[in-house]
């Protein structure tokens, strides 16, 4: 997911509006995959490199991630009427403890769910993954 603010700016709307609008298509992007048979989708929803920006828009992002987290682990949400199950990829304890725990309880919530799988990458770079790895691999070791 990436243009949000650069749509919003295009059409003049306000602050914020692009990403709510990002999200809409990604519902619908994510029903028809589900309806298509595609089991599997990963979404790129904010990077670590996204904590740069001015810290209220980052603040007001956070309020938006932690909003459509709880409205995905609703009864009649997308995940639930397909049987989705959510996971959260990145370096979570960089998330504002509000969208850390919201992420959480999605998690557990749809943990029994298994016709598909929706994986969200969140607070994440690739250098960063690269570097977890390695840590995760030398206290295997």
């Amino acid at each position: 997911m990436d243009g949000n603010r650069r749509y919003a700016k295009k059409r003049k709307l306000k602050e914020g509006d692009g990403h709510r609008v990002g999200f809409l298509a990604l519902m619908s992007m994510l029903k028809y995959c589900y309806e298509l048979g595609v089991r599997y989708v990963t979404i790129y929803a904010f990077s670590i490199d996204n904590f740069k920006r001015d810290p209220e828009e980052v603040q007001s992002l956070m309020d938006l991630i932690q909003e459509k987290i709880e409205g995905l682990i609703k009864e009649e949400s997308i995940l639930n009427r397909y049987g989705i199950k959510v996971h959260f990829i990145g370096n979570l304890k960089l998330l504002s403890e509000p969208v850390r725990l919201a992420a959480e309880r999605a998690m557990e919530a749809t943990a029994n769910n298994s016709r598909g799988v929706l994986s969200i990458c969140i607070a994440y770079t690739s250098t960063d993954e690269i570097v977890h790895a390695v840590q995760e691999s030398c206290k295997e070791k």
